[in-house]
């Protein structure tokens, strides 16, 4: 477990001493030796980024050190090494084999110092000579398409927004909204991501000029919805993002008091 890795520990302490220039250190270490670790990755790694975020906002150069990280990801990345770890090796967490791509670090790191461009033109780049893997990065960049500005090429691979509906509309047959305790929010977390098409979708069409298609798609999207609950929760996640994970998370807290 993350909180039993003791370096993981010791730079979380030196983080909450306010010895950030150690714990950043620290967390050059754990990510260097993730590069290289061939068992059981994930859950370090994700440590690890957690970390280094909440430094950024105390440390400045927390920021540099990650976008230099960041460009050592894409370098690699665009020589075609997609996968973070040993080149050639399986890497696998708990029994399952750890695929973690370059460019989802190079999203992450993005989005943590609020750098979509760089997301942006790495995928730009991707659909000019290797459109192949652009396809299958395209749901990761496309808020940083959104993002930018970059409206023509997101709607190129934006996907069809409604294609889960259906799905969804039958899974809330037999799946409740708010799960009891230890049950996966499976039905809200679909919903979730039915609603992220969808806004990507809007804000793709009007940026194109296409005001009046992204208000017929947001209409289809509740008309379509056949539960009150999931209409009355997607429409105030379209107007305001977060929203369902706030949500379950309020409703966690007060089931649990």
């Amino acid at each position: 477990m993350p909180d039993r890795d003791p370096l993981v520990t010791a730079a979380l302490a030196a983080h909450a001493d306010g010895r950030f220039a150690e714990a950043l250190s620290l967390l050059k270490q754990l990510f260097a030796e993730e590069a290289c670790a061939t068992v059981s990755g994930r859950s370090r790694l994700f440590i690890t980024m957690f970390g280094w975020q909440m430094l950024v906002a105390a440390y400045p150069p927390a920021r540099a050190a990650l976008q230099t990280l960041r460009e050592a990801q894409i370098r690699q990345l665009l020589a075609g090494d997609l996968f973070f770890g040993p080149p050639g090796e399986p890497i696998f967490d708990e029994g399952r084999t750890r695929q973690t791509t370059r460019f989802a670090i190079v999203v992450d790191i993005n989005r943590m110092i609020d750098e979509p461009a760089s997301t942006a033109t790495l995928f730009q780049r991707l659909d000019a000579d290797q459109p192949a893997l652009a396809e299958t990065y395209a749901g990761a960049a496309l808020p940083a398409l959104v993002a930018t500005g970059r409206f023509a090429l997101a709607d190129r691979y934006r996907g069809a927004p409604l294609r889960y509906l259906d799905a969804i509309n039958f899974d809330a047959r037999t799946m409740p909204l708010y799960p009891g305790a230890h049950e996966a929010p499976r039905l809200a977390a679909s919903l979730s991501g039915l609603v992220g098409e969808v806004a990507i979708g809007m804000a793709v069409l009007e940026g194109l000029g296409r005001a009046a298609e992204a208000r017929q798609l947001r209409a289809a999207l509740l008309d379509g919805l056949q539960h009150d609950a999931l209409r009355d929760l997607a429409a105030r996640e379209l107007a305001a993002s977060g929203t369902i994970t706030r949500t379950l998370v309020e409703h966690q807290m007060a089931r649990d008091s």
